[in-house]
């Protein structure tokens, strides 16, 4: 698999195609791409931050936990 980022300056642009694939029949996508990871984990941050609470006060009991009977 290949991913390439490119911002063309041109009507045409050239990508290199790895060895490997020479031979073989290959699909080229191309659509706009817009760099949003940052904003991606704030939203995701955002979202998350709603539900937090403290778990300071949590006891876990491993015996309890594990009594089937």
């Amino acid at each position: 698999m290949l991913r390439q980022v490119l911002i063309p300056n041109e009507g045409n642009s050239t990508i290199s195609i790895p060895s490997e694939f020479y031979g073989m029949t290959v699909e080229v996508l191309v659509y706009p791409f817009r760099n949003n990871s940052e904003n991606a984990s704030k939203s995701i941050d955002d979202i998350f931050d709603k539900h937090l609470f403290p778990l300071n006060s949590f006891k876990f009991n491993r015996d309890e936990a594990n009594d089937y009977e």
